[in-house]
């Protein structure tokens, strides 16, 4: 269904640096949605049991790291959007899977409202300003195609 093996694959084999957290099992998946109080979008499940997170260094997608789903620690899912709810007032409903120097946020829409967007979060202004992809799995297979 999600062919992340193929992708991930087409990143390693390029020029890029690459840095992958190591796949996470479905129970922590679980734990980190507990956690934050959100379900996530099946595709950044599937993603993140294939390899947790990571990605181009400099430019990591956010996931679990070393299948820890309790680490609050830059670069993880848990840490970046409890950082982002706090001090840029996040919307409960997002899940931040990118934050630069603090000013670019991408979030998943993980509201059936949302379903499963993937967003970018103004944290200036404290507002979704615009959708980057319908879902987190098309978002992902452009994050390559631009670095391949």
């Amino acid at each position: 269904m999600y062919d992340y093996q193929s992708l991930i694959h087409k990143i390693d084999s390029s020029d890029e640096e690459t840095f992958w957290f190591g796949a996470a099992s479905k129970d922590r998946i679980k734990k980190l949605e507990t956690l934050l109080q959100l379900s996530f979008p099946n595709d950044f499940s599937a993603f993140l049991e294939v390899c947790g997170g990571g990605g181009v260094v400099e430019s990591e997608i956010c996931g679990i790291e070393n299948n820890d789903a309790t680490l609050a620690r830059g670069g993880t899912v848990n840490y970046s959007t409890n950082y982002c709810r706090t001090d840029y007032d996040l919307p409960m409903e997002l899940a931040v899977i990118f934050l630069k120097d603090d000013e670019i946020c991408w979030a998943i829409d993980c509201s059936l409202q949302g379903k499963g967007k993937v967003v970018s979060y103004n944290i200036f202004s404290k507002k979704t300003e615009q959708v980057l992809a319908e879902n987190f799995y098309d978002f992902f297979r452009v994050y390559i195609e631009i670095r391949v």
